[in-house]
């Protein structure tokens, strides 16, 4: 019988409850980004996921006749090979391989080409005994579950827990000590490999000159599984068949490091046809200490329509390390079953809508926090986070969003509605005021109160800005002295925090730029754009594009690096079907830089420029600043170079706070979660100080500090510096 997988809001709201099964992901994941991090060289993961990223999208470009070349070669060194074009195909013909050969009891190796299938439960109905050897994938058996991680089944599961498990299926007594479970785990499965008729394992690599399959595993169950039963069955995804050795090869030398931290796993078994010999006057036998017969299912399943789909084809060339999962702020809190569905975690959103359709990524995919995290560890560079934001754009094409955000949506998409809207804002919201925070959200149960929101202030800055006092420049020849600067706000620091605006400005003229306000549309669209509104993000980056190109600026700096991503990185995306807009998008994008940048990199501030009030800050690292720009030590150095301050690290730099645009109203329980661990790391620094470089951040942490009562100062790295200013 099948386990019933629950639907996406029952899985959300058990992973919104499960605080142990947090404290178990806590305990892995920091362990994975630890290990992972300490395994590569400076510079060398870079070079490597370039290098591989080209390698696989060659060998994905020849794809159907890989998979060709590969069976030819697999049948010639004495395996059947099978092509299934689905998971019922691929099924039947396992089921059918099993049945021919008497199976009553199935030994099976961690596989999630088998998951992906569903092959157990069938098997099962066939009346065959199934039996995972993988310690992950048999407690998750015990219990009754399914995988919550591509590579570690059992992430969610504390070892305390397992060992009640134990006791309730096992009827064993066992200590929540690691070694001691392993030890049941062991003797519990030995007798399994010794009287199974058949073993079942997937494929890390099938390698199409000779036919190869590549299995790698730390425990040593594959080689148990695939040697002692008489019948050996590998389930394989087309996707995993690259040309040659070297490609194979290649692969190795980085998916351990990438997935565990490992320089290379415990075992890697390549396995060429069915066990041979020819020792006896060189005439060649097949079936000696291994098995007598190898089986290959290469499974489709919708591969081969990925690969002719230009915005998902690179998503075929995952390695399957799940480092994507072990940075994953949505899984990190969670859990995979909520963040997935049989695929989890970033990739497997992609995944799950290529092999079990679009309406079981619907809900897994609306979690992410376009946070950027699992683009910088994929080793192949897959463009995950744009891929996310794909799905969620074609199911809103096909559903629609849901009222009232997509008519908001709409609404805002044009200038003349977002104005009247900011100020029916300003009136609306006087009745839910306290101290400059709205607490109380009309039929909003739940969406403040762990956070208030800012109010919408009483003069915009673009109302403002021409009253900014500049200051002198912070020294005599300065680099941007008689630049026309443009200051790009974003619309947060525009409508709710524009003291923030001011103080850029201030800083941008102290460092000898003349500027002025450079946002004239209201609204650049990263909203629409992140909620899968891509009608209305295309009007609104038309707007913007059109409105900037009528500024008059050497420079447009923004000290929102959302924003900024959306404008430089996003809009030639949003308008790459029409060439012109494109082209028209990158020419305005050329001329943005990020705030921090240009004190460092155009106005080349020398050291000891700012004076601050404070020797020590705590800096959190917005995840579009860390993630999508790859900006991670500009700040640091602006702070220690520049200000002269220490500065305390949290542990999870590039972590997200939880605020992911309007994440924080659409899930503000799994929004709470997030920015509940990220408090506790600033705490745990002893800053009362905590900084920043993205007001999106800001509203999220300052609100955050404000509901708990803590008297931290949370400041834009803008303000910070602004209120540094030598003579202030």
């Amino acid at each position: 019988m099948a386990v019933a997988r629950p639907p996406f809001k029952v899985r959300l709201k058990e992973g919104l409850a499960n605080d142990q099964m947090r404290e178990a992901l806590d305990r892995a994941f920091v362990s994975f980004r630890r290990r992972r991090e300490g395994a590569f060289a400076p510079g060398e993961f870079e070079e490597i996921q370039r290098a591989l990223g080209e390698r696989r999208a060659a060998g994905i470009a020849r794809l159907p006749e890989l998979v060709e070349k590969f069976r030819a070669a697999a049948e010639a060194a004495g395996a059947r090979v099978y092509l299934a074009a689905n998971a019922e195909e691929a099924r039947a013909a396992v089921g059918r391989i099993c049945q021919d050969h008497g199976a009553r009891l199935v030994v099976k190796s961690k596989s999630m080409a088998t998951e992906e299938i569903e092959l157990n439960p069938y098997l099962e109905g066939l009346g065959i005994r199934v039996v995972e050897t993988d310690l992950g994938e048999w407690i998750v058996q015990l219990a009754g579950e399914h995988p919550s991680h591509l590579i570690a089944p059992a992430v969610h599961w504390t070892r305390e827990r397992v060992a009640r498990l134990f006791a309730e299926k096992l009827g064993e007594e066992v200590p929540p000590d690691v070694a001691e479970l392993v030890k049941v785990a062991r003797r519990r499965l030995r007798q399994a490999f010794i009287d199974a008729e058949v073993g079942i394992t997937g494929a890390n690599i099938a390698i199409a000159e000779s036919g190869t399959i590549v299995v790698v595993t730390n425990e040593g169950n594959d080689r148990l599984v695939s040697t002692l039963p008489p019948v050996h069955i590998a389930v394989v995804g087309i996707d995993k068949i690259v040309p040659t050795l070297d490609d194979a090869l290649e692969i190795l030398k980085v998916l351990p490091r990438n997935a565990t931290g490992q320089k290379l796993t415990s075992y890697v078994s390549f396995i060429t046809g069915p066990s041979r010999t020819g020792d006896i006057e060189l005439t060649l036998t097949t079936g000696v200490h291994g098995p007598r017969e190898v089986h290959i299912v290469l499974l489709d399943n919708g591969r081969l329509a990925m690969r002719e789909d230009p915005d998902f084809r690179d998503a075929l060339r995952c390695i399957r390390c799940a480092a994507c999962a072990n940075v994953c702020p949505a899984q990190l809190n969670l859990g995979g079953h909520a963040f997935g569905y049989i695929y989890t975690g970033p990739i497997g959103v992609v995944l799950t809508a290529w092999h079990h359709g679009l309406p079981e990524a619907e809900g897994p995919q609306s979690l992410c926090l376009s946070c950027n995290a699992c683009e910088t560890v994929c080793p192949v560079g897959i463009p995950i986070p744009r891929q996310i934001l794909e799905l969620r754009t074609r199911l809103a094409e096909i559903k629609g969003l849901r009222f009232p955000k997509g008519f908001i949506l709409r609404w805002l998409a044009d200038p003349a509605g977002f104005e009247t809207a900011m100020g029916l804002g300003r009136v609306l919201q006087k009745p839910f005021l306290r101290d400059g925070y709205i607490w109380v959200v009309p039929f909003g149960e739940g969406l403040v109160g762990w956070r208030p929101l800012p109010k919408l202030a009483d003069r915009f800055l673009r109302e403002v800005f021409d009253r900014f006092e500049a200051g002198p420049p912070l020294y005599a020849e300065s680099r941007v002295a008689g630049l026309r600067v443009a200051y790009f706000p974003g619309c947060i620091t525009d409508r709710f925090y524009p003291e923030m605006g001011l103080a850029a400005a201030r800083v941008l003229a102290a460092a000898g730029a003349r500027v002025v306000f450079g946002q004239p549309a209201p609204c650049c669209g990263l909203v629409a754009w992140n909620s899968g509104d891509r009608a209305s993000a295309r009007r609104m980056a038309k707007a913007t594009i059109e409105a900037l190109e009528g500024v008059d600026a050497d420079y447009f700096v923004s000290t929102s690096t959302s924003c900024l991503g959306c404008v430089v990185q996003d809009y030639p995306y949003i308008l790459r079907d029409e060439p012109e807009w494109a082209e028209r998008a990158r020419r305005v994008g050329a001329k943005f830089v990020d705030f921090v940048s240009f004190l460092l990199k155009v106005a080349q501030l020398p050291p000891g420029s700012f004076r601050p009030r404070v020797t020590r800050v705590a800096y959190h690292d917005a995840c579009q600043t860390y993630n999508a720009l790859g900006l991670r030590q500009e700040p640091r150095e602006v702070l220690t170079r520049l200000a002269g301050v220490e500065v305390a690290e949290l542990r999870d730099r590039g972590m997200c706070c939880g605020f992911g645009g309007t994440f924080s109203l659409d899930y503000p329980g799994a929004s709470r979660l997030i920015l509940k661990r990220k408090l506790d790391q600033i705490a745990a620094t002893g800053a009362d100080t905590v900084v920043t470089d993205n007001p999106g951040c800001i509203l999220q942490i300052r609100g955050g500090a404000v509901a708990q009562g803590l008297p931290w100062r949370v400041l834009h790295i803008a303000e910070f510096l602004a209120e540094s200013l030598p003579g202030d």
